[in-house]
């Protein structure tokens, strides 16, 4: 019986890249063991992003329920300490163009500026928009302020005829879906 080479099995054609994951190989600092760990997130998203842009350019894949889209927010926004709030820009079809951040505030508020929002929904041609924003410190219960921004996003943009698909607050490892609750 011929012995076959163990090494032949595990060949490959390319080299795989090393990561050093947290909590491997040798003590580190916490200061240094938190930015590794940035490190291994921030790859995270960048294969995510390629990955999703990939996908729905490739194959036309469809925006039709929030869950698409919460765990890439969760995991981009989980950790920011400051609120951010974004736009998820999609056609007519709800391919996704692009996902931008618009506005960058404080840890419990940032200026919106929805004829900001309309240009841009301009700019990209985009046919719907999903907005999200993070509570740094706080619960995913949307504020008065986060529905009356929602609402005045809606009008504005309505007139453009750009459909608000949804607005998804991320708080940690926790997202509430407007459109999900009942808010839009």
């Amino acid at each position: 019986m011929k012995r076959t080479n163990q090494m032949d099995l595990f060949a490959v054609s390319e080299p795989a890249e090393v990561y050093a994951f947290p909590g491997k190989g040798l003590a580190v600092e916490p200061g240094q063991r938190k930015k590794e760990e940035d490190a291994v997130i921030a790859e995270a998203l960048r294969i995510i992003e390629s990955r999703v842009y990939g996908k729905y350019q490739d194959f036309h894949a469809v925006f039709t329920r929030p869950n698409i889209v919460l765990d890439y927010l969760t995991l981009r926004y989980a950790t920011v300490p400051y609120e951010v709030f974004s736009v998820s820009w999609l056609d007519s079809q709800h391919r996704l163009i692009e996902h931008e951040e618009l506005f960058r505030g404080t840890l419990d508020s940032a200026s919106v500026y929805p004829r900001e929002i309309a240009r841009r929904a301009l700019e990209v041609n985009a046919g719907a928009v999903i907005l999200s924003h993070n509570h740094p410190a706080a619960t995913t219960e949307p504020s008065h302020a986060d529905r009356q921004i929602t609402k005045r996003i809606q009008e504005v943009l309505g007139l453009l005829d750009v459909r608000v698909l949804d607005h998804i607050i991320v708080a940690g490892t926790e997202c509430t879906s407007f459109a999900e609750r009942g808010l839009m």
